[in-house]
């Protein structure tokens, strides 16, 4: 949980073994700890040796990034260090107050110096430290003052700062609300069926008040207007980061939040302070006693009740224990491993539409409200525990949520704006056209919104709306400005993940309702040979019974299925796949925003379809993290579980994607543009461009191809070439028998 222990203390009063006598070591940052990973114990003068705290710059630079790595996820930690002044411990209130922790100063300044003295003596000789350090330091601690707002408790009063689980039986009933997401009229239905907010009755919601439908600013302010009831306990879901971004006047990554959710708040004037203490009020947990039975309340989910539920990182308790898909599992390890009177209540996932009721110890609120579907609760009285449904009326269809402001006029309007865009190409199939973007939009890099969005885009330029689509262009680290390696750190929300980057070309399959049947058709064109690569292995690599289900799937969610054709027969690239292979990339919603199904949401769809899909790499956390991830994969003998790969699409947690392309592919699709010109004319214009050894005994090898009597028949394709070159590598360098 956001729990920061800042001990504070000479060296010798104990910090160390008191955090070893409360089981805290696995939760502590220590100064000396960073201090001997940067440099070994050094001799000194009197032949004894001890710390260096030469590198105390880089010590405290690494300290601070280490613990907002933590802060990012919530975790309980420990800063052990001597803390001894104000300005230090006001670095920590800072952060503290940013990532919403409650901060304690646990405080050893009390032990007289005569006994920090002497237990300094009896120390492992490495830390003992001349008794004039001892001296500063209690000078320091008489005048450097700990800052008002921070909590301070002595050595035994530790116990204090637990969660402790709470009795709620003098209540007569509990209701515990699940995930909202802006449904207002479903949830007051609720209330008012149940009698209102009683004085004799606690309320528990579970989080994820608003986005995706279409009440937010009258959900928020009904709970703006029962946040100070002491009956009343809000957690916090994962939607809620978003409108602490926005009561802080800051621009999240979340397209959904941006686009739809801000300018209704906006449009209301919503007051941001109003929304800052509301979102003070959210918790992370509930955890109670109702008679004999103990309940854990979270918004997705806990595998199990640990001893102590403090140690909890936040962001567990926020998207739950394992991945999104993992709540059954969860849900059936904490029915083994807990008491038979313990019961848990959670939200955010379902993705398997399970009922209320998982297992007879867990329940699940997740009922997906904002699509039609039902606000779930659990009550509980001296009854019993009982659970109710309530169904949504009030609610627009996953296929047009997020395209608040695009009807058939304003698709009009943008398809007379695409054509009069002379970086934009128009070919027409019908009633329906394909967009996409010149090859000299790409070489003069003009890129815009249009310029963007033309890439795979299909409308039905008579029905005005759209008939099929791939992904709006993203680009590559360092490609553009806004790409800039430096200035990622400023764009990225974390966490980010990373998926792997198969190497072939974009397919698109929709439906195409003049002749219900799939459409199938590559960035550009329906009647190309790529097109009908993409038929063709879908054709053989799907079952008839399967493509059906695609067909009806893809018509009744109004979605395309974006793949990378990889075709070893017709279009080898740079990498060398063992076999041929569709991977499913994404599902994408038919309208001018872009919006996609979930990763996991995906997965199930292509599982169920027996697709391949994308493959997800690396989840990453902080970019500390992401920093160290980068320059490790940019390594030129990197290797992807055992295999060379193009490279990753780095997503964010707010939907911003970009390319990293590694070394190895760029190093062949050079080389292939080398074996292209040299194969043709002889040589190369500039040989300074070679510049590793395998380079230039590469070129060496394709200029003896060019004196082949019947060029015609040399590959072209890198894949074959390079097998070629290795191979006569490989007998050239082997012994003689």
């Amino acid at each position: 949980m956001r729990i920061l222990l800042l001990l504070r203390g000479s060296a010798g009063c104990g910090k160390s073994t008191w955090i070893a006598e409360n089981n805290l070591k696995r939760y502590a940052l220590s100064a000396d700890d960073i201090r001997l990973l940067c440099q070994s114990p050094i001799l000194q003068v009197d032949g004894t040796v001890g710390i260096s705290q030469s590198n105390d710059k880089a010590v405290w630079k690494m300290l601070f990034g280490l613990l907002e790595i933590r802060m990012q996820n919530g975790e309980f930690t420990v800063i052990d260090a001597t803390n001894s002044k104000t300005a230090e411990i006001n670095r920590y209130k800072e952060m503290c107050d940013t990532y919403r922790y409650r901060m304690y100063c646990v405080d050893f300044t009390h032990i007289p110096i005569e006994e920090v003295k002497r237990r300094n003596l009896s120390r492992e000789p490495l830390k003992i430290v001349p008794e004039e350090v001892i001296d500063r330091m209690y000078s320091r601690f008489a005048t450097q003052k700990i800052p008002s707002g921070v909590k301070v408790i002595k050595p035994d009063e530790l116990d204090t700062i637990w969660l402790k689980r709470i009795d709620l039986s003098g209540y007569n009933r509990i209701h515990h609300i699940g995930d909202v997401h802006g449904c207002n009229t479903a949830l007051q239905k609720y209330l008012s069926d149940n009698g209102g907010i009683r004085d004799d009755e606690f309320y528990i919601f579970v989080g994820d008040y608003i986005d995706r439908g279409l009440e937010n600013v009258e959900v928020l302010n009904f709970l703006i207007s029962i946040k100070d009831r002491k009956n009343v306990l809000m957690l916090e879901g994962n939607h809620e980061r978003w409108l602490w971004l926005y009561a802080n006047d800051c621009v999240g990554r979340s397209k959904e939040f941006e686009l739809i959710t801000r300018p209704a708040l906006d449009g209301a004037r919503m007051d941001k302070k109003q929304l800052r203490q509301l979102y003070r009020k959210f918790g992370q947990c509930a955890y109670y006693t109702y008679g004999d039975q103990v309940f854990l309340v979270t918004h997705a989910g806990l595998s199990t009740v640990p001893e102590n539920l403090s140690f909890v990182a936040t962001e567990q308790m926020i998207k739950g224990v394992g991945n999104y898909n993992d709540f059954e599992k969860v849900a059936d390890t904490f029915y083994e491993t807990t008491p038979d009177n313990y019961i848990q209540i959670h939200g955010h996932r379902n993705t398997k539409q399970l009922p209320i009721m998982v297992n007879d110890r867990v329940y699940n609120l997740e009922g997906q409200v904002e699509y039609g579907g039902c606000l779930r609760c659990v009550q509980v009285d001296r009854e019993g525990i009982h659970t109710v449904e309530v169904k949504n009326e009030v609610f627009k269809t996953p296929e047009t949520r997020q395209e608040e402001t695009v009807t058939s006029s304003s698709i009009a309007d943008t398809i007379m704006a695409l054509r009069a865009n002379r970086y934009i190409r128009e070919k027409k199939f019908g009633n329906i056209s394909s967009f996409n973007f010149t090859s000299k939009a790409f070489y003069d890099k003009v890129w815009d919104e249009q310029t963007t969005k033309a890439r795979g885009l299909y409308l039905d330029t008579v029905k005005g709306k759209v008939a099929a689509r791939a992904y709006d262009k993203f680009f590559n680290v360092n490609e553009r400005p806004e790409t800039k390696f430096d200035l990622l750190q400023h764009k990225l929300q974390f966490p980010v993940t990373a998926y792997v980057k198969e190497n072939g070309f974009l397919g698109i399959v929709s439906y195409n309702e003049y002749e219900d049947d799939l459409f199938i058709a590559s960035k550009s064109t329906i009647d190309s040979q790529f097109a009908g690569w993409l038929k063709d292995m879908l054709y053989q690599k799907v079952s008839s019974e399967n493509l059906a289900k695609m067909k009806d799937f893809i018509r009744e969610n109004n979605v395309s299925f974006v793949f990378e054709c990889v075709d070893m027969k017709h279009d080898p690239h740079i990498i060398e796949y063992p076999e041929s292979n569709l991977y499913l990339l994404d599902i994408v919603y038919n309208q001018m925003d872009f919006a996609k199904f979930s990763y996991d949401d995906m997965c199930h769809v292509a599982n169920t379809l027996r697709l391949t899909p994308k493959e997800k790499a690396y989840e990453i956390a902080s970019w500390q993290e992401f920093f160290d991830w980068y320059y490790d994969v940019l390594e030129e003998d990197y290797e992807y579980e055992g295999r060379k790969i193009e490279g990753f699409v780095i997503e964010d947690s707010a939907g911003y994607m970009t390319k990293l392309k590694l070394a190895y592919y760029n190093f062949w699709k050079f080389m292939r543009g080398v074996a292209h010109e040299t194969i043709q004319k002889g040589h190369i214009s500039k040989t300074s461009t070679l510049t590793t050894p395998t380079a230039n005994e590469f070129y060496a090898w394709a200029k003896k191809l060019h004196d082949t009597p019947d060029l015609e028949s040399v590959p072209r394709d890198i894949c074959t070439l390079r097998k070629l070159f290795y191979n006569e590598k490989m007998q050239k360098n082997a012994p003689t028998p």
